[in-house]
């Protein structure tokens, strides 16, 4: 008995003699209804095997990947498209805000230019005379609060000439003097000539009449007029005065004007800082004061100072900060004058990106699903489509193959019959006519004579089968018993299965349901399954025939208890003519398998080595008709 997939059959001569092996075993799908679509069991497992795919999974990676690759891309794309939007709006804010304080700085320049040139004069002009005062209101309160600092320090630890020059440098001052309550000069640095000019300045706090002398304004700014602020120290310890030049005034009040400019305003959420820079890169205002009289240069900001319209950056701070920066040149009667810059934190964007960036992975993801969702679609369909191809060519090559065996058997059968005709009415005659009166030869005379009829009726039985096999055959339908059908094999059978010692079972169900069958051929299939099992068992053994009806359909189980089907002969027990007994031609069970097929029907075939192997035939109530696997065509009459 056979094992394999589709519909599948053995020669009575097939491979189950042989004793070693593993276990096997062979389905084919139901037709029709419930496993509509499927394919049918097919004789040739070795086209089935031929069947490669043309479409290869290795395609459908790479197609996946370079959809990946290009949702990726885009992703990517989107995501910077969405940045380069953000630092759009904020370079558009920002230059803005540079026009904003450039008109500031120009008008605390063109104000500083009066106050430079007409000093204590500038009451003719109400809007710098507004400016300029509360500029010079600005530097006193700031001189006042250093020289108060100076007293502080100096009261918690008398100064050093080291400690007077750190204090100097860092307030931009000229020098620093310590007076007793009578005037007398204690200490100083830099040790200055006497002056009784700054000694005059000081009087009204000798005479304790002020607590405070200002004398800031009304001078030139020139490097070589005197500026000066002093106060009496707590508790009446004396005098402390700061003095100052021109040229040092002069920048101070540059340096309050441009940090006014900046300061009028307030600053936004993310803004991280404003300056501004000379020609020279010196900050003369900083949001951070810290930085004021600092000097910071690059390539970038010379650029700027060349350039006539905003420059953008984005770079990192001295602290390892992200800084959007948007500087502009200024200028002052067609002369530039110096830089502005503005800085951002790119950091609110930030929640926007991460947002962007979760959408993005959450499209690439989904988009990644439905095209290789839809590739997968292609992929099988182009498969199926090609398998379907690949079977088709096979049908017509089998066809084309067998058409030429029919051919062939059809004229060695011509060829063949006519002297085999011609043999057997000459042994008969022989046999008639010719009989030996010595009864000792009679008998083997006899005996020889049946052995040769016996040899020919077997080659004429096998060009029967090759022609049988070759060429289209009708089926006769006609509703029958199926029943009655298996017990006439069982009677067929019984005398030969009892001289080889097989005992033979058949349990059939008694509401077994009539069938449209043509009784002949399907008789004559069976027969090539019985035999297959009995030749398989040898001697001794039992051959079983169950029956079920499963709703439209008529199962019969026929099983063996031979030695099973190795798994490496169960493709090639398929091929026509595959055989390993030498008298075989490997036609039965595919002969079988045609009239089987030609009935609407199919084979389920299992086996394991050592234990037998199970033969199903399931067999439509109602058949109906389709091409068959290997391409050659049916007719019912």
């Amino acid at each position: 008995m056979v094992s394999g997939t589709g519909v599948s059959l053995l020669p009575p001569n097939d491979a189950r003699t042989r004793p070693n092996g593993n276990n096997a075993s062979s389905k084919t799908t139901l037709p029709g209804g419930t496993e509509k679509g499927i394919r049918k069991g097919r004789i040739l497992l070795r086209y089935e095997n031929q069947i490669k795919r043309s479409f290869s999974p290795i395609y459908l990676a790479i197609l996946s990947g370079i959809l990946l690759i290009i949702l990726i891309i885009n992703g990517l794309l989107e995501i910077n498209r969405t940045k380069n939007g953000f630092y759009l709006l904020l370079e558009r804010e920002a230059i803005l805000l540079l026009q904003y304080y450039e008109k500031n700085v120009q008008e605390a320049t063109a104000s500083l230019q009066v106050l430079e040139s007409t000093p204590g004069k500038h009451s003719s002009n109400p809007t710098a005379s507004g400016f300029l005062f509360g500029l010079e209101e600005s530097v006193a309160e700031y001189l006042l609060e250093v020289v108060h600092r100076v007293d502080q320090v100096d009261a918690e630890k008398p100064l050093t000439p080291p400690d007077f020059q750190s204090l100097i440098d860092q307030y931009l001052i000229t020098s620093i003097e310590i007076y007793d309550p009578k005037g007398s000069l204690l200490r100083g640095w830099p040790s200055l000539s006497s002056s009784s000019e700054r000694r005059t300045s000081l009087r009204e706090l000798i005479d304790k009449k002020r607590s405070v002398a200002i004398e800031l304004f009304g001078k030139p700014l020139s490097e070589d007029h005197w500026f000066t602020i002093a106060i009496r120290r707590k508790a009446d310890q004396g005098i402390i005065a700061l003095h100052l030049n021109g040229e040092q005034l002069k920048r101070l009040f540059r340096q309050f004007a441009m940090q006014n400019a900046i300061s009028d305003t307030g600053l936004r959420e993310g803004v991280l800082f404003i300056s501004i820079q000379d020609t020279h890169l010196n900050t003369l205002a900083h949001t951070d004061t810290a930085l004021i009289g600092k000097k910071e240069e690059d390539s970038f900001l010379k650029n700027s100072l060349q350039s006539n319209r905003p420059l953008s950056r984005l770079r990192q701070s001295s602290k390892g900060e992200e800084v959007f920066e948007v500087v502009k040149s200024f200028s002052l009667k067609g002369t530039i004058m110096g830089l502005i810059r503005i800085g951002y934190s790119p950091k609110e964007i930030h929640p926007v990106l991460s947002q962007i960036k979760k959408n993005v992975a959450l499209s690439i993801f989904f988009f990644l699903i439905l095209g290789v969702s839809a590739i997968t679609l292609i992929w099988v369909n182009q498969n199926r489509h090609i398998k379907k191809m690949k079977e088709m060519e096979n049908r017509i090559q089998l066809a084309e193959r067998l058409s030429s065996l029919g051919h062939l058997a059809a004229g060695v059968a011509h060829e063949i019959r006519n002297p085999l005709n011609a043999i057997g009415m000459g042994l008969q005659r022989l046999k008639r006519e010719f009989l030996p009166q010595d009864e000792s030869r009679k008998e083997e005379y006899l005996s020889f004579t049946e052995l040769i009829l016996k040899e020919i009726r077997r080659v004429n039985e096998i060009i029967e089968q090759f022609l049988t096999l070759s060429r289209p055959f009708h089926l006769d339908l006609r509703i029958s018993s199926l029943q009655e059908l298996l017990k006439n094999l069982i009677t067929l059978f019984q005398e030969e299965a009892s001289s080889q010692g097989i005992d033979l079972q058949i349990e059939v169900d008694s509401d077994l349901p009539l069938i449209k069958m043509d009784n002949e051929r399907l008789t004559q299939a069976f027969i090539n399954i019985m035999k297959n099992g009995m030749q398989a068992m040898g001697r001794g053994g039992i051959l079983r025939i169950e029956t079920h009806s499963l709703n439209d359909y008529v199962e019969v189980v026929i099983s063996d208890s031979g030695s099973g089907i190795p798994p490496d002969q169960m493709e090639k027990i398929f091929n026509y003519y595959y055989t390993t007994k030498e008298t075989g031609v490997g036609l039965g069970l595919p002969i079988a398998h045609r009239i089987i097929e030609a009935h609407g029907g199919q084979l389920k075939v299992e086996s394991r080595v050592g234990f037998g192997t199970k033969v199903t035939v399931v067999l439509p109530i109602q058949p109906s008709f389709s091409s068959p696997s290997d391409g050659l065509s049916f007719t019912r009459t």
